[in-house]
């Protein structure tokens, strides 16, 4: 600690939703709190997202099924799923867990898992919008999943069955009723599943600074620099970052993809990929608009509203932080995407891309670490970390405290990757 600097009860790293939403939970508890954070909204994933807070995102990547198309995606020949080859090796680690977890018994215990965290995802989001004045920024619009074929749709019979194991609530649309609810779609979808008790945020980014500020209003201090690494001292835990000591009582690593590195700084290894996406904003001509988010099963991509305009989203790329973009899967599908709404002009001048944390079995890493219980991890959300970055920060507050966390987090635990 260098001389004359401020201890922290909770050091937070990492200044996306999940790291905030920890650090006004832990305000809420009478905690002085820091925030690490490189302070570069563009760069965070919970920024690039497509805002969906989706009541039905409770499985994992690792699907029944998904070892024979493994080629294709490392081939490039499936438009919503690639793999940087020159990253394979890295990744190996990740790849093998994700092929174990690839089947039907293992995908349901995850669904299981993550359906009591997800189901609370609206709410809490709205409750922590409304502490800072964002409720505006949230609608429960619904969600819709497209289907341009009989066959195709007949393929999700197993996501809908567990989706009714767990209460989630779905309509099945036909070609007539998708029109109802979304007129200015292209008729290229001859069935649907409409989730109605899904919302949407109108500007993910926008929402994320205002719970920035709102913990800086309640006296957060923030470092905007890159942290190097955590370390322990004698009565607590410690961030080495932009050439300082950072002391808390507790520190939590909620730093999206960048988590794994810095849990090795202390010895504990997690098999964690970038899931990376891709998206950019186009115009939408006069009369024409998008009323919720919709995800185009065969087109591989998400359109969803945003401040007037549209958002277009990526599937998966699997690669490392620190790879260069590469545009390749946004270039393909914007074209397609065209055919389904008519967007003109795109509003930047080149892509977005981010790096969303992902584990093998599509379940996040919240707990304490096993060697050093004053840290905290609360990372590896995948897709679903700006849905449930409220959730997650509630869940760290409560450990922090050591009272029993307001959801089951057993299967989250960073026990199972030896954390």
């Amino acid at each position: 600690m260098v001389q004359g600097s401020k201890r922290f009860d909770v050091v937070v790293v990492g200044g996306g939703i999940v790291g905030l939403s920890a650090a006004l939970e832990a305000q809420s508890r009478g905690h002085s709190v820091a925030v690490i954070d490189p302070g570069i909204a563009t760069g965070r994933a919970s920024y690039g997202n497509a805002g969906v807070l989706s009541r039905g995102s409770i499985f994992p990547m690792a699907a029944p099924g998904i070892r024979a198309r493994l080629p294709r995606y490392a081939l490039g020949r499936d438009v919503a799923v690639r793999a940087r080859l020159r990253s394979l090796p890295y990744l190996m680690p990740w790849l093998v867990r994700f092929l174990l977890a690839a089947e039907e018994g293992a995908w349901r215990r995850a669904a299981a898992a993550l359906d009591p965290m997800v189901a609370q995802a609206f709410d809490r989001h709205v409750a922590l919008a409304d502490l800072v004045g964002g409720r505006h920024l949230i609608r429960r619009n619904g969600w819709l999943r497209l289907y341009r074929s009989g066959d195709a749709f007949a393929g999700s019979a197993l996501e809908r069955e567990v989706l009714a194991h767990h209460g989630v609530r779905i309509d099945c649309l036909g070609e007539d009723e998708i029109r109802q609810l979304e007129p200015h779609l292209a008729h290229r979808f001859s069935h649907g599943i409409f989730f109605p008790d899904t919302g949407s945020v109108e500007s993910p980014g926008e929402l994320v600074e205002l719970y920035r500020a709102a913990a800086g209003g309640r006296g957060a201090e923030f470092l905007d620099c890159t942290a190097d690494a955590i370390v322990e001292t004698e009565d607590g835990m410690a961030v080495l970052a932009g050439g300082r000591s950072i002391e808390g009582g507790h520190v939590v690593l909620a730093a999206g993809a960048r988590s794994a590195a810095l849990a090795r700084t202390l010895g504990y290894r997690f098999p964690l990929a970038a899931e990376r996406g891709y998206h950019r904003h186009f115009e939408l001509p006069e009369g024409v608009e998008l009323r919720r988010p919709v995800y185009d099963a065969a087109g591989g991509y998400v359109l969803s509203p945003m401040n007037g305009k549209v958002r277009l989203l990526t599937g998966v790329e699997l690669a490392l932080p620190d790879d260069a973009p590469d545009y390749t899967q946004i270039e393909a599908v914007e074209p397609d995407a065209r055919k389904t709404l008519a967007f003109t002009n795109p509003v930047e001048e080149k892509p977005w891309m981010g790096s969303r944390p992902s584990t093998p079995d599509g379940l996040p890493v919240i707990g304490r670490a096993a060697r050093h219980p004053r840290l905290v991890f609360a990372f590896g959300h995948g897709h679903i970390g700006l849905a449930n970055g409220p959730a997650t920060g509630a869940i760290v507050a409560s450990l922090i405290a050591g009272e029993k966390p307001p959801l089951p987090v057993e299967a989250f635990s960073p026990a199972r990757f030896g954390g």
